[in-house]
């Protein structure tokens, strides 16, 4: 992850374009398809893309007095806001995406709370080991808005003031300790089984809470032990440091952390006005609570409060792992609820299907009694296969209309220890969404979630594809696996009858791809020979090419190329894989045209492929449409309304899809971008190609100054500092095709003072 230099900054929301040029493609997301569930209901959100591992927070995205909810999921790498309706005794939430571009961005976990005391929340996240603040600057005229307040919050420890040591594998509690109304911080001490007490001293030093003044006080808060190596508690009668002299170098120098990961919820579970805790930890499914016997100002755990099992009165919480809690009102009745997900951010150790446990609180607010309800909290609302979905659009049962197939990485299955370290097993499986609507209105049917009854063969990472191999006019089905082969099933029921898969042929035709893995195959008849040929992503990112050298009723795939069309998709700042998924399609012209998934999340768009296989493609775009639903995505496409443009649906690694619809293809290009902060900015050219030169308007001639470029999910990819006449230059060679944001710092050469300001601006090459 890159460090931002920025100092301080406006998120700011709004796009102009101008008709300067035109994409080749529109895509706006679509959420009214309707999707039925096994029992014939409609699913209240189906097309939210799943959730894993999620982070639960209350914001008023609409500036209506009432409290929304915000979801970082950490497999996915990915924000959602959902509107709360308000429903009194009811939870009753429906997905509103058009808020989440108004989120600054978020690495590792998300907190929020109202920090500065001004009746709006504050969201806290991680900054490369330390703290970042967003304050809330929302208002009924601008809207939801958020400023950076800090980027790491800085304490007095060991006589320094040295920022706070956040572990990203650690989550933070941000809560009131001391009952003064200002934010204090508990984590775990650097060396890792001991949890620090960083005390706000904004209250005592200010007389209001809306400062971020910080001091360690405590290295063994609440008397008590987690062991590094499993998450056994022990209660002490003394601290082993000494408070009034730390180690500075323990302080100094996070590498030497041990700590395995823990996460923390600081609450008030009894009335008696002092803090608890409920306390989580990596590879257990537990939650610990721990009843703090002490005072304010010397808190003390002990173990005639400890409840390895909470709740123990209800169902405990056993969700493997690594379970990450957090108090809200769900159900709009006034009293905090308690939701438990997944801290986890891979999904080859934890649940991911149902992995969000929502209790109703059926004591009082300040005595709560938490009752399990269910453990798939808005995932039962939405298409969910797992952890990962790659969708294919093909007819099942000879209808004339697309249905819906959701391959994915797997579903978890069981959980075990050896020798101290957790392990899980995943099975894959294919998903069926039945098209029961018209050629103009799609709908779904959920059908099954083990279609060819895939899941008993103990695969993970299964891609499927469809077509015709062998002339009897009926479509078979190859998967790609995670090991790099295929399989091939064999249709027994004729064209016009719903599909009767068997397994054919595993390890088909010998083909392997590449010392990566994860085959992501599609049937396409690329040459124009009549003849599907196969092409097929791999990790890496790249696409190999095998030309069907066989005849209709008998197939032979011949490989051609590991390198076709040159496509990569990696980002390699980001990670060293690519996890490309083709889907070729043919556009109104009869020209092919090529969308691939990646790791990123992105999605790449590639034209110039007919006759012209042994050559390069064309990459047009490596963010369609500026669309992101999350790591690893994978595409499907159709004409799924009957009309001038081609439909997509979208999934990710949080094992659901997103239904984009066709639309007129939007202009490439924004013009100057207007801010309501008080220094504006001007970016020129836009579109950049090679260089772009930012500047502040108003006449202000700068002293110095740095500007930091993100992509559109928050990702730092460049600062600049070069300054040339008054305007920072910006060498854009090395940035994909996209849309990115510019923060830009600096000092006012006339009176010395710090200003920012912030814009947008789009590279074409």
């Amino acid at each position: 992850m890159k460090k931002i230099c920025l100092i301080s900054l406006i998120i700011l929301s709004g796009l102009k374009l101008s008709a300067q040029q035109f994409m080749d493609y529109g895509f706006q997301r679509n959420l009214t398809v309707k999707v039925k569930d096994s029992l014939l209901n409609y699913l209240a959100d189906p097309w939210c893309g799943g959730l894993n591992s999620c982070q639960f927070g209350e914001i008023d995205l609409d500036q209506d007095g009432r409290n929304d909810l915000v979801i970082y999921d950490r497999s996915r790498l990915k924000l959602l806001t959902f509107i709360n309706n308000g429903t009194a005794n009811t939870v009753d939430y429906t997905y509103a995406p058009e808020y989440e571009d108004k989120f600054p961005p978020i690495y590792d976990w998300m907190e929020i709370a109202d920090y500065n005391c001004d009746g709006k929340m504050d969201i806290y996240t991680s900054s490369n080991g330390g703290i970042t603040v967003y304050k809330n600057i929302s208002d009924p005229v601008n809207g939801l808005r958020f400023q950076l307040i800090t980027y790491n919050i800085i304490a007095l420890q060991a006589s320094q003031m040295i920022p706070i040591f956040a572990n990203s594998v650690d989550f933070p509690a941000f809560a009131d300790i001391d009952g003064d109304g200002d934010i204090d911080i508990l984590n775990f001490y650097i060396l890792g089984n001991y949890v620090s007490y960083y005390k706000n001293l904004s209250m005592e030093t200010y007389g209001n809470c809306d400062s971020l003044n910080y001091v360690l006080v405590d290295n063994c808060w609440g008397m008590f032990t987690q062991n590094v190596s499993n998450n056994k508690i022990a209660f002490v009668d003394t601290c082993v440091f000494n408070k009034n002299s730390d180690d500075k170098k323990d302080l100094l120098h996070p590498k030497q952390v041990e700590h395995a990961g823990s996460t923390l919820l600081a609450t008030d579970l009894n009335g008696d006005g002092v803090m608890d805790l409920l306390l989580g930890c990596v590879g257990y499914p537990n939650i610990d609570k721990l009843v703090n016997a002490g005072t304010r100002d010397s808190a003390r755990m002990t173990s005639a409060g400890l409840d390895t099992t909470f709740p123990s009165y209800s169902v405990p919480v056993s969700l493997m792992s690594f379970p990450a809690p957090v108090m809200m009102d769900v159900n709009n009745d006034g009293k905090k609820d308690f939701l438990v997900s997944s801290f986890e951010m891979s999904q080859t150790v934890s649940e991911n299907l149902k992995s969000c446990w929502y209790y109703k609180n059926t004591g009082t607010a300040s005595v709560p009694v938490f009752d399990y309800q269910y453990n798939n909290f808005l995932q039962k609302d939405m298409i969910d296969a797992g952890a990962g979905a790659y969708p294919v659009l093909a007819d099942y049962d000879g209808d004339g209309l697309p249905d819906l197939f959701i391959g994915n990485y797997g579903v978890h299955d069981s959980s075990y220890y050896s020798f101290g370290s957790l392990y899980s097993t995943f099975r894959s499986r294919i998903s069926l969404y039945k098209n029961i609507g018209t050629a103009s209105n799609p709908e779904f049917q959920f059908v099954t979630n083990d279609f060819a009854n895939i899941a008993h063969r103990k695969l993970v990472g299964v891609v499927p594809t469809f077509g015709d191999i062998d002339g009897d006019t009926a479509m078979e089905m190859i998967i790609g696996k995670s090991d790099g082969t295929l399989d091939l099933y064999d249709n027994t029921n004729k064209f016009g009858q719903p599909m009767n898969m068997v397994l054919a042929q595993t390890n088909y035709q010998g083909i392997h791809i590449g010392s990566f893995g994860y085959a992501a195959p599609q049937l396409v008849d690329l040459d124009g020979d009549g003849l599907l040929d196969l092409v097929i992503g791999d990790k890496a990112g790249t696409l190999y090419y095998y030309r069907n050298t066989g005849t209709k009723t008998n197939p032979v795939f011949t490989l051609v190329t590991d390198s076709l069309g040159g496509v990569v998709v990696c980002k390699h700042w980001q990670s060293n894989y690519g996890s490309s998924v083709p889907c070729f399609f043919k556009d109104s012209t009869n020209h092919f045209r090529l969308f691939v998934g990646s790791e990123s999340g992105y999605i790449y768009y590639y034209k110039d492929i007919d006759n012209n296989l042994s050559g390069h493609f064309t990459l047009k775009d490596s963010m369609v449409s500026f669309i992101y639903e999350g790591y690893r995505s994978a595409v499907a496409v159709a004409n799924l309304r009957n009309d001038t443009f081609p439909d997509m649906i979208v999934g990710n690694y949080g094992g659901g899809v997103t239904f984009y619809k066709g639309i007129t293809p939007p202009p490439a290009g924004i013009p100057e971008y207007a801010q309501s902060n008080s220094i504006t900015t001007l970016a020129f050219p836009n579109p950049a190609d090679g260089e772009l030169s930012i500047k502040f308007r108003d006449n202000i001639t700068i002293e110095t100054a740095t500007v930091s470029i993100f992509n559109i999910i928050g990702q730092s990819v460049k600062c600049s500092t070069a300054i040339s006449q008054g305007n920072i230059i910006v060498n854009t060679t090395s940035l994909d095709n996209g849309l990115y944001f510019f923060l830009m710092t600096g000092k006012n050469k006339n009176d010395g003072k710090e200003i920012s300001g912030s814009g947008k601006f789009v590279v074409t090459h």
